[in-house]
This record gives C-alpha cells, sequence and structure tokens, in this order.
C-alpha cells in the first residue's frame, strides 16, 4: 500500500495494468430501483480498425459483469469503443451524454480495452479507431453530468505507480471528483476473464465487499499472474484510506473532493 502527499505536489505510486476490449453497440439494460440504485456504464471493445491493435476477447466478461449488475441496478448503455475518444474528454458534450456512453453520464463507469501508459504525465485507453487512444490528461471525471463516482477499467499499464507518477498522470482526472479507480498497475490478462467480472460484480452487490477490495480479489484469485490496483484520493491520509474502503451503497454519499480539497493519493496493488 502507498500514499501520496498532493500539498507538496510529491507523488508516490503503485503498479496497475490490464488488457481487456469488445464489444458491438447493444440496447441498454435496466432494472428495478431502490434506494442505492447507481446507473452503470460498460464500453468494450476487442477488435479495432484494419487491426492497428492486437484482438483481444472480453466480451464475455463485459457479459458476465452486466448480468451481475442489473438485478439491483441500472446498466443505461453497454457500446463499444468506436469513436469513442470524446466520450472520456471534460467539455465535450458527448462525455455527458447518456445515449453517447460518456464517462460523465453515469455513476460507475466500467470498460474493458488495451490500455498503457504515454509518458510520464499520462495514461492512455485503447479505441477502435486507427491510433486513436483516451489519454488521462484530457479527463476530468466526476465533475459533469451525472458526476462519476467510480472508475473500473479492465487495461493494461493505466495505474502503473511504481515509478512514482501515478498523480502525474492521473491528476487531472481525479481533480474533478472522481472518488476511486480500479485497473492494473502492470498487465492484466484475459486468460479467466469471465470469472474475474462476474466474481468482481459479485462481491459489489451480494456481498458488500469495499470496491476497491472486491477489484483486487476478483482480479488476482482468477488468475494469480494479474496486477490489479486500486487508487484513490483524500483530504488527508486517514481520510484517504477511509475512502478507499467504500462500498458500492456508500459511494454514493462519500464527499465529493475536488482540486485543492485533495490532499492526498493513496493506491493498493495485488502482484
Amino acid at each position: 500500500m502507498k500514499e501520496t502527499f498532493l500539498a507538496a505536489l510529491s507523488s508516490a505510486t503503485r503498479n496497475a495494468l490490464i488488457v481487456i476490449a469488445g464489444f458491438t453497440m447493444l440496447m441498454a439494460l435496466a432494472s428495478s430501483a431502490t434506494a442505492q440504485t447507481m446507473h452503470f456504464g460498460v464500453r468494450c471493445q476487442s477488435t479495432f480498425q484494419n487491426g492497428w491493435s492486437v484482438t483481444i476477447d472480453v466480451y464475455s466478461a463485459c457479459d458476465d459483469f452486466i448480468s451481475q449488475t442489473t438485478p439491483y441496478d441500472y446498466v443505461d448503455f453497454y457500446y463499444n469503443l468506436q469513436g469513442a475518444q470524446p466520450a472520456f474528454y471534460f467539455g465535450q458534450g458527448a462525455e455527458t451524454c447518456n445515449s453517447c456512453g460518456g464517462a460523465d453520464s453515469v455513476d460507475f463507469f466500467f470498460m474493458a480495452t488495451h490500455g498503457g501508459i504515454q509518458n510520464q504525465n499520462s495514461a492512455f485507453y485503447t479505441m477502435w479507431d486507427y491510433q486513436t487512444y483516451a489519454s488521462t490528461p484530457s479527463m476530468r471525471l466526476g465533475d459533469s453530468g451525472k458526476q462519476l463516482k467510480v472508475l473500473a477499467t479492465l487495461s493494461c499499464d493505466t495505474f502503473k505507480n511504481d515509478d512514482g507518477l501515478l498523480w502525474n498522470r492521473w491528476g487531472s482526472a481525479f481533480s474533478g471528483g472522481l472518488k476511486i479507480g480500479v485497473g492494473g498497475h502492470d498487465l492484466l490478462y484475459t486468460n479467466n476473464d469471465t470469472q474475474a467480472a462476474t466474481d468482481f460484480g459479485s462481491y459489489l452487490h451480494n456481498a458488500g465487499t469495499p470496491i476497491g477490495w472486491a477489484w483486487l480479489d476478483a482480479l488476482y484469485y482468477a488468475l494469480n499472474n494479474n496486477h490489479p490496483a486500486v487508487a484513490n484520493t483524500g483530504a488527508y491520509s486517514a481520510d484517504c484510506w477511509n475512502r478507499q474502503g467504500v462500498t458500492l451503497n456508500q459511494v454514493m454519499s462519500e464527499p465529493i473532493l475536488r482540486d485543492g480539497q485533495n490532499g492526498y493519493v493513496c493506491w493498493s496493488n495485488w502482484n
């Protein structure tokens, strides 16, 4: 586990990474609402325009995550990543557009695609479109529309932190008010990803497991070669670690922290 004091604008990190993708546009799914009903969005991509990136099989994993979610919460959309870059970028109309699959049009965004690190200041997610990425410096998640609370991405390297540069890459995205992010600090594999996605959804909805721990447990025990990570911010050290332990039912009421309200970033990795 690791934390970083942001007031001094220093950073520390841990490893995070995942590779996955896939999906064609499908009909939005819905379930009966409850007092704690959240709105979920799912976008996944397994093949890429003109074969510009390696094909990966993630359709079943995303299906299984949805099947664990719809008995309890709304899944507003289930789309691929064709033309999807604007749906992640702050200030773009698609970012808050539910029918466009915008990240800030839901409370919880689940995505599976290739991912990685572009440089010391940027992590990226691979879109279907030829040589197109959604890069973290252009994101400010949680600041607009429905104000995204949780980002879960089955993608490699995007939450890399062992180089001390996680905040450099993710500071813009978290400064919008995003409460918790889960992904990989190194490689994530599609082997047994259906079990991982099923268990993640089940832990969240049935067991009441904290979001971060649900991710770490699901990914690691499905395949011990996976390198899952959870990251979040807090006003101060104890607040950061307390917020890392929030469950799905608690995350909606967790205070939003934006810009200078974020004093720490903390993360946990499994290897």
